[in-house]
């Protein structure tokens, strides 16, 4: 109990207090916050909570991601709002390492664009396809139980954590908690004939590896953007060398600025598309969550 009085006072109230779609009512992811403990300490785990556009998530303790979009209205804001204001009807957009779902859900519950959702887990992936089905969302999203990686390593399945919540990655046959073998496969093997418009990648260290079978895929000149959560050298040789280059993005001015500051996810545009995607965003309709616009 001490120990999470100290993440949430540690890490929980900053980020509250620094979200940038809150100013000026700060209380109401406190509100909230308070609200689903409630709803755990009434044994009402699963329960479906109302989010933006009236997507529905079905929430239990653990579930970090989820619950806070529930309290934020969208965590991740400014990779999230990017996701929503450059997405619309007809785009393709591939969330590789899925977890639950959220950015899967915004694209396709909100922008009303196709989605290819990629999750190693089975238990995750299971739980990702009950709430795809709650949001009446299987039309648009198809939910694959795959792990995405290199050409090296996809000719047999590989050893997969099952313990660590969102953070689930490749582990080997030392590692002392649960795991289970998971399928494998590269991007450009599932993407053969698609034209994408938007990726996530969020696969725990091991982007590196699914780049080097994500080329073609990332040189067809649908794709415009890829948010990805691992920054290191390598991956960033490869985004430049392949046309990218890494932006900011001001959702509540809806301006792309130049990279300048460390945050956990990264955002890479095309740069001979910048002049159109900055347009996208620009004509995007104007989206509300809990009351708040962006």
């Amino acid at each position: 109990m001490i120990a999470k009085i100290r993440y949430f006072a540690k890490t929980t109230v900053p980020t509250f207090l620094g979200h940038p779609l809150w100013e000026g009512k700060r209380f109401s992811p406190f509100l909230r916050f308070a609200q689903l403990q409630l709803s755990y300490a009434l044994g009402r785990h699963g329960s479906p909570q109302r989010w933006i556009n009236g997507l529905a998530l079905p929430l239990h303790r653990g579930d970090n991601g989820l619950t806070g979009n529930f309290y934020l209205g969208l965590h991740e804001f400014d990779t999230m709002a990017f996701t929503i204001h450059l997405l619309g009807a007809g785009d393709l957009f591939l969330d590789i390492g899925a977890n639950l779902g959220s950015y899967s859900l915004l694209a396709s519950g909100v922008c009303g664009a196709r989605s290819i959702a990629f999750e190693p887990v089975p238990t995750t992936a299971k739980r990702l396809g009950k709430i795809i089905a709650i949001n009446k969302l299987d039309h648009l999203i198809d939910a694959r139980q795959l792990a995405i990686t290199s050409p090296a390593n996809a000719n047999q399945p590989l050893l997969f954590s099952t313990d660590q919540g969102c953070m689930n990655a490749f582990v080997d046959s030392s590692y002392p908690g649960s795991t289970t073998t998971t399928a494998v496969s590269t991007l450009d093997l599932q993407c053969q004939g698609l034209a994408p418009t938007l990726l996530k990648i969020d696969v725990e260290g091991y982007e590196n590896d699914l780049l080097q079978g994500a080329r073609q895929t990332l040189t067809q000149p649908s794709v415009l953007a890829v948010i990805i959560e691992g920054q290191t050298p390598a991956v960033n040789r490869q985004f430049q060398e392949l046309g990218f280059v890494d932006i900011q993005y001001d959702a509540l001015q809806r301006r792309i600025q130049p990279h300048q500051r460390h945050s956990a996810n990264r955002i890479w545009i095309r740069s001979d598309q910048r002049q159109s995607i900055q347009a996208r965003l620009e004509r995007a309709p104007r989206r509300e969550v809990y009351g708040r616009p962006f």
